[in-house]
């Protein structure tokens, strides 16, 4: 700020040099003035970018603490997307459909489905007949005086059969080789008879029993303390937890010796594309860490293992001598994937997922969401393979090219460090995994279509590295394995294939 004395000096002098020097001065303190200003905007813009960054993950982080679990869009009824969801993708069918599995017009017709029929004859009395022709004012009336037409009235009932314990008494009947045709007469020779194939020999429970107990924790997710209380009500008294945890281990254990033919004959041989995950595991013990849940899976089954680490490089030994695409998420450890030659495809849900919490406070993401949908939609236009190869090469190629303009269109626009920039650079750093479906006819779009198909699939599946105590999913006491029942879960899903205990038969045997 120039004083009134600067200014008297300026306005009395007649110097040229002294009012050049003035000027220069007047010059370089202006220069510095637009310097200032301009770091005093920068400063500001940079407190406002970062006001607008912390309002946006307050608001992500509410939504993801308190809101709705769901990766539907606001207008999702309204879609065509959603509203083809009855339509499952290709990827989605079953390769070994349950019994359960039907058409839509066939659930329509009975809700009965897939339930032994037993049929009950309901026939007149001959007190009801006699007392009919009383009413009827026949001359004493009797049951001879009416024949069965062979004609019915039939309607539909669903009956529940209670559950009930019994004690078998097992007789292994003994056989004594008659004298006459034996070839040593001074011994006698006897044989037992065989009792059939257990789980393990002079077991007190069935086999029955045992996949009982199994199917209830695991698939209808009743605790074994309340199976111990149904047992009692029903007179099986005196069981423990306990009993039924080692009975859990004892399925487990039979059925391991199938999770390597799992992953060598269904998984790796299978003409389709595997699906990796992993997810953190708690192990509850004080001498060991904890550590991750691996899968490998598609369509024929499932395949877990557990690793204390999160290294891809645990899946060179597992992946050894497949050559077919994998689906993966974005996580850098399934770089290894490139070593061992497999072509690595990317999730598109997870793609999608960066952009979706995004939409209800940033308009300029719904384009980008649209056309992500659309691709989805294209597959469903798909009865066949053929066709949807020829959809991909066509129509989802033309759509990709025209999100990929999107995107670097709006690249500039966002805001560095925003949660816009960060879902554009994620689906840009991974875009020839994520386009590599329009070549590769075995890769599916994303992985939630493999599991959205899971409820009408049987698989079979076994977790493996059980000899790991880490990996252990049976620690004793019984209470212990509450943050350890995926293994579990996996195995039971054998039994659901056979609707039946024979594949633990033919185990046991």
């Amino acid at each position: 700020m120039m004083t009134e004395r600067e200014r008297q000096i300026i306005e009395s002098e007649k110097d040229p040099q002294i009012l050049r020097g003035l000027l220069t001065s007047a010059v370089e303190y202006i220069e510095r003035q637009r310097e200032l200003i301009e770091k005093l905007k920068k400063a500001q813009a940079e407190e406002l970018q970062s006001r607008f960054n912390i309002e946006e993950r307050v608001k992500l982080l509410r939504q993801k603490q308190f809101g709705k679990s769901s990766e539907k869009r606001c207008e999702a009824s309204d879609r065509p997307r959603d509203q083809s969801q009855k339509e499952a993708l290709l990827f989605s069918k079953a390769a070994f459909p349950s019994p359960e599995t039907r058409s839509e017009e066939q659930k329509g017709k009975a809700k009965g489905f897939n339930l032994e029929e037993v049929v009950i004859q309901h026939r007149p009395t001959d007190e009801e007949l006699v007392s009919e022709g009383e009413a009827r004012g026949i001359t004493s009336p009797s049951a001879s005086q009416w024949v069965d037409t062979g004609l019915y009235d039939q309607s539909v009932k669903i009956q529940v059969i209670e559950r009930r314990y019994v004690k078998e008494l097992h007789r292994k009947c003994k056989y004594k080789l008659k004298p006459e045709c034996n070839p040593e007469p001074d011994k006698d020779v006897i044989i037992t008879a065989n009792p059939g194939p257990e789980l393990l020999p002079g077991m007190n429970y069935t086999t029955e029993f045992v996949a009982s107990v199994v199917a209830d924790k695991y698939i209808s997710h009743m605790p074994l303390e309340r199976q111990t209380r149904e047992m009692e009500s029903l007179g099986l008294r005196g069981m423990k937890n306990s009993t039924l945890s080692r009975m859990a281990a004892l399925a487990a254990a039979t059925l391991e010796p199938m999770q390597e033919e799992i992953l060598r004959q269904d998984l790796l041989k299978s003409d389709l594309s595997l699906h990796l995950d992993e997810t953190p595991w708690k192990i509850q013990s004080r001498d060991e860490k904890d550590g991750f849940m691996w899968v490998i899976s598609n369509r024929f089954g499932s395949y877990y293992f557990f690793k204390p680490t999160r290294s891809g490089q645990v899946l060179k030994e597992k992946l050894d001598g497949y050559s077919g695409p994998a689906l993966t998420d974005g996580f850098s450890g399934y770089n290894v994937l490139a070593e061992i030659g497999i072509k690595q495809g990317y999730c598109w849900a997870h793609a999608r997922r960066e952009f979706l919490p995004l939409e209800d406070h940033d308009p300029t993401v719904k384009p980008i969401l649209d056309l992500i949908d659309e691709i989805f939609a294209i597959e469903r236009e798909a009865k066949t393979f053929d066709e949807l190869l020829h959809l991909r090469q066509t129509k989802s190629k033309s759509v990709t090219e025209k999100l990929k303009t999107v995107l670097f269109d709006e690249l500039p626009r966002s805001r560095p460090g925003s949660q816009k920039r960060k879902a554009i650079e994620y689906t840009l750093k991974r875009w020839e995994g994520l386009t590599l479906f329009l070549n590769e006819i075995k890769l599916p779009l994303c992985r939630v279509e493999k599991w959205r198909g899971a409820r009408d699939r049987c698989v079979l599946t076994v977790a493996s590295d059980r000899s790991s105590v880490c990996a252990n999913p049976f620690p004793l006491p019984a209470r212990q394995t509450v943050h350890e029942d995926l293994p579990h879960t996996a195995f039971v899903q054998t039994l659901r294939l056979s609707l039946s205990t024979s594949r633990l038969d033919l185990l046991a045997a």
